[in-house]
């Protein structure tokens, strides 16, 4: 087994194996036991003719599971298996001494195979209680297990997690053992408050407050992601939470959000090695003085994230795909061939990821083609204000560079077309001479462009130009691939920053930004003094403001772009005079702290 948990608790484990075997259904095979996340479903409460039951409530739940986001995204880093543990009885057992125990649930022992009963004091904490004969029998039939998933056999609702996760067969039997599984594999807490024993620290719970030093400090600007309370007093005070009724680990009807996957998604990466096979071996030195090629079979997501960067000698190369070839005379006598692999998935925003769980590969290399004294390039044409490195090889002598410099290798940041170049001088010998051109390609002309400022329900329209590929980014978790995107039934958390990456032809990108601004539809109190009129609507020449309000009002004119058209201050009334083209204008009237806004059309 794989040290992905922690122990809890030790216990006292019956040395005597067991001496039946039970069946066990392989579900979803994906990989070697030991480069994928293990689950293994078992049941409790299921006799031996209820045994289809129990094979068909566990693929249900594996079928759910690998359709989970962030799972989905990495079904074939699991495998699945199921073991058939039949119970001398059907159902579970139920104390019925809990204050929130159900009325109509029976009351009564169950003789069942892991013992699985509802809680004494919190009825819903449905617990296994033998854990001598679970343990014992996955050290037979299954070893190498990750996690452990019970289904016992009851509809009434409950479950629980920790080492194990446990769950019913209630409605929303899936969605607990998803949420459990969030507890035993994802490490997570729970986001209502659980009791002051719960209070720890975890990737979704901190006692810290602070915005630049709390763990979710990079999702802070991604709505509903924020800093929470548990409760406004006693412990519950004194933890936090990311998010107040928008995530799994607090209801049900919730997805995980976005700190919380990212809590999942890293500790899968932690245990996965997206590097499954390696060709040629790497025990020994490579001649590639015929040329050879080196490949890696990588486990990919479903949508790929993974990162391949080459390096030889340390520098790095101009490819990044799975494979690269290299011949005797591109290379000194004897060198070092190494490629990083890391997954650039936008699920996480860890500061430190890319150190931590990189994946890297590394061949010695020889060749037995004499040196030619030249100049390579990371890449010969890149994008502006992107970097180059640049290796001499081939001297065996001192170096000098057109830039002054003289050491092997260097790093260049051109600001357009320009060539390099490096001598070698050798004692005794007349001095030789390379160089290398880096051509500059410019940048996209990325823009991005909304047709706000909107009213709540209206429908937000972005667009961006300047390039080949587009992938926006957004509040609430949007993101889309599209140039031109609608969002319909626009909420006030929609409002804010949208981030489009443009990328053209050559693979050089750009980010453009645009804000999106979403206005409330204010209600007119049935007060009358508080009526503001516009009209005509539509307009064609002017549009009269009218107001009962005391005191200064303020009106303001947009076009769909937000743009600040007409201003003007008033008492009771006003005329504004049109001078524009036809089209739709929201307008802003504001007395005091009261506001009104709406449309009006220009014909």
């Amino acid at each position: 087994m794989k040290s992905i948990f922690t122990t809890l608790i030790i216990i006292c484990i019956a040395s005597t194996a067991f001496s039946q075997h039970y069946q066990v259904d392989t579900l979803y095979k994906k990989g070697p036991l030991e480069n994928r996340i293990n689950i293994v479903i078992l049941g409790d409460g299921f006799t031996q003719e209820q045994m289809p039951k129990f094979a068909a409530e566990a693929r249900k739940f594996a079928d759910f599971f690998l359709a989970y986001d962030p799972y989905t995204v990495y079904r074939d880093y699991f495998n699945f298996f199921a073991i058939r543990t039949p119970s001398k009885e059907s159902g579970v057992s139920n104390p019925g001494t809990a204050p929130d125990a159900y009325k109509d649930q029976p009351v009564g022992n169950k003789d069942t195979f892991f013992g699985a009963s509802f809680g004494h004091s919190i009825h819903r904490l449905v617990e296994v209680t033998k854990f001598d004969v679970l343990f014992n029998l996955m050290s037979t039939h299954l070893p190498a297990y990750d996690l452990i998933v019970v289904l016992v056999n009851t509809e009434y609702y409950g479950g629980s997690g920790g080492q194990i996760a446990v769950h019913t067969l209630n409605d929303a039997a899936n969605t607990i053992g998803v949420h459990e599984i969030g507890h035993a594999f994802g490490r997570l807490s729970d986001e209502y408050w659980a009791g002051s024993i719960y209070g720890t620290e975890a990737a979704n719970m901190t006692a810290i407050s602070d915005p630049g030093s709390i763990r979710w400090k990079n999702w802070l600007n991604s709505p509903p992601v924020g800093i929470y309370k548990h409760g406004l007093e006693g412990d519950a005070a004194k933890w936090h939470k990311p998010t107040n009724g928008t995530c799994l680990m607090e209801y049900l009807d919730q997805q995980l959000c976005a700190v919380c996957r990212e809590a999942t998604v890293e500790r899968l990466l932690e245990n996965i090695n997206p590097v499954e096979k390696i060709e040629p071996d790497t025990a020994a030195s490579i001649d590639v003085t015929a040329g050879q090629a080196f490949k890696l079979g990588l486990l990919k997501p479903s949508r790929n994230t993974l990162q391949v960067q080459w390096h030889l000698n340390g520098m790095l190369l101009p490819f990044s795909g799975d494979e690269i070839s290299l011949k005797g005379g591109e290379i000194p006598d004897s060198s070092a061939l190494t490629a990083t692999v890391f997954d650039t998935t936008t699920l996480s925003r860890r500061d430190d990821s890319r150190a931590f769980r990189s994946r890297a590969v590394s061949w010695s290399l020889k060749s037995s083609v004499p040196a030619v004294f030249k100049i390579v390039a990371s890449s010969d044409s890149v994008c502006l204000r992107n970097e180059v490195a640049l290796t001499a090889h081939g001297c065996a002598g001192a170096l000098k560079w057109s830039t002054g410099e003289t050491s092997k290798s260097i790093h260049v940041t051109p600001d357009q077309t320009t060539v390099y170049s490096c001598s070698c001088q050798v004692q005794g010998q007349s001095v030789k001479t390379a160089e290398i051109s880096i051509h500059i390609m410019p940048l996209p002309n990325a823009t991005a462009t909304n047709g706000g400022p909107y009213l709540a329900g209206d429908t937000i329209k972005l667009a961006a130009a300047g390039g080949k590929t587009y992938m926006w980014r957004g509040p609430l978790f949007f993101a889309s691939i599209s140039p031109q995107v609608s969002i319909p039934n626009a909420t006030l958390n929609q409002a804010g920053l949208y981030e489009v990456v443009v990328k053209d032809v050559n693979g050089c990108s750009k980010t453009a930004q645009t804000e999106v601004k979403v206005d409330p539809i204010l209600s007119v109190p049935n007060d009358q003094d508080v009526l503001v009129s516009v009209s005509p609507n539509p307009a064609r020449d002017y549009i009269s403001i009218e107001t009962k309000l005391g005191g200064k009002s303020n009106v303001k004119l947009y076009d769909q772009a937000g743009r600040e058209l007409i201003s003007d201050s008033f008492e009771k009334k006003t005329r504004l005079p049109l001078n524009l083209p036809s089209g739709i204008y929201l307008y802003r009237v504001s007395n005091g702290s009261r506001e009104s806004t709406g449309k009006v059309a220009v014909q």
